[in-house]
């Protein structure tokens, strides 16, 4: 086969593994999750461009809408490199085949940086193609094809800056760190990654809106986030408020910002090449490589709470479906990254409250409801549909025990976790009582939030089917909006009334416990005569099966 072949050959082959990815479609057809991906990340732009031809923008209310744009560019390139965080290097399948081909290491670079480049620009246009074609109509100033021009060129700069820098970064942990080590942090960084561009997504119209403001005090923030550069640099390239004449201050300050843009980009360049060039055949062999086994077993402190588990979960079945969850957690991951978004979400919204000035009690209750609600939403779906036949064959005949496993996960790994960690910021600043209080009060009201929202849930997580189709997302919205809208004001109102009312929270708390013992033992004596988990989603109308079977 000749040379121009063969990288042809290879360009294709490490493209279409860029689709063969789970965590894109869970039901065998990536193609079709890539498909579905670029249908949804299209019409945003087009919409907003829309809806913002009603308004005429002018000024600094151009500029905030461009860095709309920008973010969504970059955050939008950013979630799909995060999803390819692994294709960037080959895998065990690739090293196996291709190595022992006659084929250099350059080659096989070079055709991976073909592949890697041919994908990323189909979700470039995918991403900017109606933005694009209606930006004209919002920026009515010079002709078709200069506005357009100068709108793609800014968004695809951003863009594909926003993809180079998460390259670079797995570049410099897989250079920097190795076996195991790289593994664990790779793991941490991918989930850490996605769950900042969340955030960012949800607060890039704030951020947006106070750009002029931030330009007039020549705020650090602005060196800090790189949407802020590219806003310059599109300034640079069509400015919005500096006009002829001498240009004040904040509008200096602005167009400065575009130099940053562009040497940001060089720089990434320069990390994506430095890291991944040289030690690329270094990177293939680490595939291979298993983790240390540990001659010395495990460690005190695992044994201190291996033992702990063991007196806590006495049931065979209730232990071992406390530690599939985790396991679950810790290797899938699309339900890790589902998990970051809600994530982002919760911190966009902290973000959002504390510079609203709002109650400082509402951010607890407030994590709570997305953390308890989004492992609620993570368990619905399945991890490995085809493996729910271990289940299946061992199933016991009452469903109790399964049911105690999800709630104590999630009291042990999520709502504890999370309220030590505000009552460890908290008592930095307040007295001990104050934080024991408010620790006391979180975990006993997220507790009966819990049982709320896992009322009906009589599966073992990650094992039943699910059906997208049957979701109403509008419906879910709003029922999540007004949910941990209400939840955490009255809550948060209910605290303060119980801090300033100790003889009533001498009552509130025993009779909550008592509560969800009653419960608890009501559930149970409910469930133990019923057999039979749930694994087959009912669906919805939206998704129908004909009900035809052989006679």
């Amino acid at each position: 086969m000749a040379p121009l072949a063969l990288f042809r050959e290879l360009v294709w082959h490490f493209f279409g593994r860029f689709f063969d990815k789970e965590s894109l479609s869970p039901q065998g057809q990536p193609e079709a999750g890539v498909i579905r991906t670029l249908g949804m990340l299209a019409p945003p732009s087009g919409f907003v461009c829309i809806l913002a031809m009603v308004l005429h923008p002018q000024r600094w209310e151009l500029v905030g809408l461009r860095f709309l744009f920008i973010c969504y560019s970059m955050i939008a390139m950013g979630v799909v490199m995060v999803f390819e965080w692994d294709a960037l290097f080959p895998d065990r399948r690739d090293y196996l085949i291709l190595t022992p081909l006659p084929l250099r290491a350059f080659t096989l670079f070079a055709a991976k940086m073909a592949a890697l480049g041919i994908f990323l620009v189909i979700f470039v246009a995918a991403i900017n193609c109606f933005g694009v074609l209606f930006w004209p109509g919002v920026e009515s100033r010079g002709n078709f094809f200069a506005v357009a021009g100068a709108h793609l060129a800014v968004m695809a700069a951003a863009g594909l800056f926003s993809a180079l820098a998460i390259a670079a970064l797995q570049g410099v942990l897989a250079t920097v760190f190795r076996g195991a080590a790289y593994r664990r942090i790779s793991v941490c960084a991918q989930t850490a990654v996605m769950a900042a561009l969340i955030m960012f997504l949800f607060l890039s119209p704030l951020m947006g809106s106070s750009l002029g403001q931030l330009c007039q005090s020549n705020s650090p923030y602005l060196r800090w986030f790189p949407g802020f550069w590219f806003a310059g640099l599109y300034e640079q390239v069509r400015p919005a408020v500096s006009r002829a004449g001498s240009p004040a201050a904040a509008e200096h300050v602005l167009s400065g910002l575009g130099t940053v843009a562009v040497r940001s980009i060089w720089i990434a360049v320069a990390i994506f090449t430095v890291t991944f060039l040289p030690g690329y055949r270094r990177h293939m062999r680490r595939v291979l490589e298993a983790p240390e086994p540990n001659p010395k077993g495990p460690g005190r402190a695992e044994q201190a709470l291996g033992a702990a588990m063991n007196r806590l979960l006495r049931d065979p079945v209730e232990c071992g479906v406390f530690h599939f969850i985790g396991a679950t957690l810790a290797r899938s991951l699309k339900h890790r990254l589902f998990l970051a978004t809600y994530g982002g979400f919760g911190a966009a919204l902290v973000v959002i409250m504390l510079a609203a000035g709002g109650s400082s009690l509402r951010i607890p209750l407030t994590l709570s409801f997305i953390l308890i609600s989004g492992l609620r939403a993570a368990f619905n779906f399945p991890s490995d549909l085809r493996a729910n036949w271990a289940f299946q064959v061992s199933e016991t005949s009452s469903v109790a025990a399964y049911i105690r496993a999800t709630r104590k996960w999630v009291m042990l790994y999520a709502i504890l976790p999370l309220f030590l960690l505000l009552a460890a910021i908290e008592a930095v600043r307040s007295p001990w009582t104050a934080t024991a209080f408010h620790f006391a009060f979180g975990v006993v009201v997220s507790i009966v939030l819990m049982e709320a929202l896992f009322t009906g849930f009589h599966k073992a997580p990650f094992t039943c089917s699910h059906f997208p189709g049957k979701v109403n997302l509008v419906f879910l919205s709003v029922l999540y909006f007004f949910g941990f809208t209400f939840y955490s004001t009255y809550m948060a109102s209910l605290e303060e009334w119980l801090w300033a009312m100790p003889a009533m929270a001498a009552v509130f708390f025993p009779a909550i416990g008592g509560s969800l013992v009653a419960l608890g033992r009501t559930r149970e004596r409910m469930l133990g005569g019923e057999a039979g988990l749930e694994y087959e989603d009912d669906g919805n109308p939206a998704v129908r099966t004909l009900g035809l079977t052989e006679q």
